[in-house]
């Protein structure tokens, strides 16, 4: 609906591309001295290829055919600077306007158009005498500042001027809104597509912004030669910046390594043909357009090669682009052909091209957001993979706590918390003939019983030997419960005797264990610790096992105190 009631208004408009006639002289020329010419006018297919500093097109006026009240030529106002709107009556006389740059620009119409007031046209008896109108322009830089001339109503299109820029003015405010969605997910996930996707989303939005005539709205001492610059290079930016989001977006492997740089570098292609045009040529040849417009098109082969390409491989993400772009390449298809002036065409579906844009970005902004789902989805299973291939590198397989790795990681960390204060390491009695006698697999039953028990303690466990477990000793549980750490291992090794005896009823005498600790010095490295810890284990061994020895009995050979517990 939208779409319709911006074309409403330019359809009811009277095109003169077929009618117009074309002269170029110098700078210097009057009105008079190209009446005195009026023979040497081209009305043929070649009008639009002149030479001069000035250029004049005379236009039947048929006041029959125009609306009433006062009439104005409207045309695409892109880079012009002064213009004159004469009128020549049937007697001969002629009544001028001339307009400078500033007066151009404050004539603006939306889809970045002038609308000049025709001398006389507001009279009725001087409109209906008017026989032709001739317009000229000083130093016109693109041919559609004639294709585009035609005669309007002034008082119509006055009225016009603020829904039209209002529409417009919706149009950039719903095409910038996935540039601040974009901004704020960037900040967490940083993936690159979204930075070339708000690079074609400010693209788009300045390009409307700018070619609407919204910009002398808001920026009312804006030139024309600005609004022309900017026209075209906003365009060429956003094309290159949707070849790299395109390579961004795509899933890895969807385009194949051959493809890539060819998509690249046709995408930046008309970035520098627009460099080219206005450094070389200085954008004064109103040829400079067929070079500009003709940049696009390998690049739009590319693209609709790489869709198809990348929907064969399978992806996914590219319907995203085949529904967002398909609308864009075929309107702009039609808008490279008559900015070539390859025909006149029709020149409301620019409109539909503003809309194909905003919605561009609306699709693409479902697919940024779909493909961020995606990506966060793969990055948590990596994530959870990679703590799941953590855990089975630092699980002991068998009993289901800490191995040795993991003991060894727990232990570094408590260098800096201080969690706990002594490390215990608890062997198994006699396991070889438990073993021996009843089996390996009641000695793994053994063995998970264990395991099982340490686990449920407020201690950290891990196995690091056969039968051979280490245990960091918390420092809470010795200052909440005053007791000393050998006889926390002390109640820790008969809860082992008890369950073992349960969970394992085909022993039929009872296992116990021996255990050695050591205190944790603030700087002691792991190996120090452990082995005095071990260096007490051998001694409780030696000493007839089932004890726990928190001394180094070698250096006190007859001391049997509180540090040495009987299980």
């Amino acid at each position: 609906m939208a779409f319709f009631c911006l074309c409403a208004p330019a359809s009811a408009a009277v095109p003169l591309s077929h009618e117009l006639c074309t002269l170029g002289t110098g700078s210097e020329a009057r009105i008079s001295d190209v009446l005195a010419q009026s023979q040497k006018f081209d009305c043929s297919e070649d009008k639009y290829r002149f030479s001069g500093a000035k250029l004049w097109a005379k236009i039947p006026f048929r006041a029959a055919d125009l609306p009433d009240g006062a009439i104005e030529v409207q045309g695409d106002n892109n880079g012009l600077t002064t213009m004159e709107v004469h009128s020549v009556l049937d007697d001969g006389s002629v009544r001028s306007a001339t307009f400078s740059e500033r007066e151009v620009v404050d004539s603006w119409r939306p889809k970045g158009h002038y609308g000049l007031a025709i001398p006389g046209s507001d009279n009725p008896e001087i409109r209906n005498r008017i026989e032709t109108v001739y317009v000229a322009l000083d130093r016109p830089r693109v041919a559609s500042s004639l294709t585009l001339l035609q005669l309007a109503s002034k008082e119509r299109w006055d009225n016009l001027k603020l829904p039209l820029s209002a529409m417009f003015a919706l149009l950039c405010g719903m095409a910038i809104m996935p540039f601040f969605y974009n901004a704020f997910f960037y900040g967490a996930l940083r993936y690159s597509f979204m930075l070339w996707h708000s690079v074609m989303i400010m693209g788009t939005v300045v390009y409307t912004f700018s070619s609407s005539g919204l910009i002398f709205l808001v920026f009312p001492d804006t030139t024309l030669t600005t609004k022309f610059l900017l026209n075209y290079w906003t365009l060429a930016i956003c094309i290159a910046a949707s070849g790299f989001f395109l390579d961004r977006f795509l899933e890895p492997g969807k385009i194949a390594k051959w493809l890539r740089p060819i998509l690249l570098t046709t995408a930046v292609l008309p970035v520098f043909v627009t460099a080219y045009i206005f450094q070389v040529i200085e954008g004064y040849d109103t040829s400079i357009r067929n070079y500009y417009h003709a940049s696009f098109l390998p690049y739009m082969a590319v693209v609709l090669y790489t869709m198809w390409h990348a929907a064969r491989r399978g992806s996914r993400a590219i319907w995203f682009q085949i529904a967002a772009w398909t609308p864009i390449i075929a309107l702009s298809l039609d808008r490279i052909a008559r900015g070539m002036d390859l025909y006149i065409g029709i020149h409301e579906l620019d409109y539909g091209l503003y809309f194909a844009l905003v919605l561009e970005t609306i699709i693409l902004a479902f697919g940024v957001a779909t493909r961020i789902m995606k990506l966060r989805r793969n990055h948590e299973s990596t994530l959870r993979k990679q703590v799941e291939l953590t855990l089975l590198a630092e699980t002991d397989g068998l009993t289901g706590i800490g191995n040795r790795r993991a003991f060894e990681k727990r232990f570094q960390r408590n260098r800096a918390t201080r969690e706990y204060s002594h490390l215990a390491i608890l062997d198994i009695d006699f396991f070889k003939q438990v073993n021996d006698a009843y089996g390996h697999e009641v000695g793994d039953n053994v063995l998970r019983a264990v395991g099982q028990t340490l686990a449920q303690t407020v201690h950290s466990p891990a196995r690091i030997g056969g039968e051979e477990f280490a245990l960091l000793i918390r420092q809470e549980d010795l200052d909440q419960n005053g007791q000393s750490p050998s006889a926390i291992m002390s109640r820790i090794c008969e809860s082992l005797i008890r369950v073992v005896h349960e969970s394992v009823p085909e022993i039929g005498q009872p296992v116990t264990f021996s255990a050695g600790i050591a205190a944790i010095p603030k700087r002691a490295s792991l190996k120090s610790v452990m082995a005095t810890a071990d260096r007490r284990l051998y001694d409780a061994k030696n000493n007839g096992r089932n004890q726990i020895v928190g001394f180094d009995m070698s250096r006190t050979p007859a001391l049997r105190g509180g540090d040495t517990a009987q299980a």
